[in-house]
């Protein structure tokens, strides 16, 4: 399914920080928006998972409107994954309750083999009675993506999901997950505020400044033909 914004304006009291942003990610398509902070890439990321009302504009997911003002289709129901900075998992629960945590809604039977799986797409199948604290940084990471995918999404959105791993093990646990999301087939969009992530992670990258997005294209687009000199 599609995910697309159209004319999303919002703010947080007198600071507007997204003016007027119209983006669309396709199915099995990768969109990295990529700024400094304090930009609204977050901001989009948390109004397309429903986390934050919309204020102006309208989000539609495969055709049907999920946010418009006075109109929000609630988190739970609109078919998003979303993988945080801190991963956000439950320290009391093991790696297999963590990521069926997301199934809360699936069929009591079902349950077991998509926590499996989701375990098997990022290669943690060893792991599921194991607790978070017996992870890595990047084997948290990765399964903080299972349990955003076991429930199949129609979207996936990561905020800054590599930002805490140190550099040897962001460019693996990178790959790793650039190769699940190739096969998963989900419209996926990525905030990053690093340029080689963006470069490396992204089918096409939207670079955002104060709230509007620059420049939309290809990496090699914008490498090579830049709009301006802060792309």
């Amino acid at each position: 399914m599609s995910l697309i914004f159209h004319d999303i304006h919002h703010a947080y009291g007198a600071r507007e920080v997204l003016r007027g942003i119209d983006l669309t990610v396709a199915p099995g398509e990768i969109v990295c928006l990529l700024g400094a902070s304090g930009c609204g890439k977050t901001t989009l990321l948390r109004l397309a998972a429903g986390l934050e009302p919309l204020q102006s504009g309208r989000i539609e997911l495969g055709g049907q409107v999920i946010a418009e003002p006075g109109r929000d289709v609630p988190p739970e129901r609109r078919g998003v994954g979303f993988v945080f900075q801190d991963y956000a998992l439950f320290p009391h629960l093991t790696v297999a309750e963590n990521v069926a945590f997301g199934l809360r809604f699936a069929p009591r039977g079902e349950r077991g083999w998509r926590v499996m799986d989701a375990l098997a797409r990022v290669g943690l199948e060893a792991y599921q009675a194991s607790f978070p604290h017996m992870l890595s940084g990047g084997q948290q990471q990765r399964v903080a993506l299972a349990r955003a995918l076991a429930p199949r999404p129609a979207v996936l959105l990561l905020d800054e999901a590599f930002a805490s791993l140190d550099a040897r093990l962001r460019e693996q646990v990178r790959d790793d997950t650039l190769h699940v999301l190739q096969t998963s087939g989900i419209a996926t969009l990525l905030v990053t505020h690093d340029s080689e992530e963006a470069m490396f992670m992204g089918d096409r990258i939207a670079l955002m400044r104060e709230g509007k997005i620059l420049q939309l294209g290809a990496p090699e687009a914008l490498y090579f033909g830049p709009a301006d000199r802060y792309v």
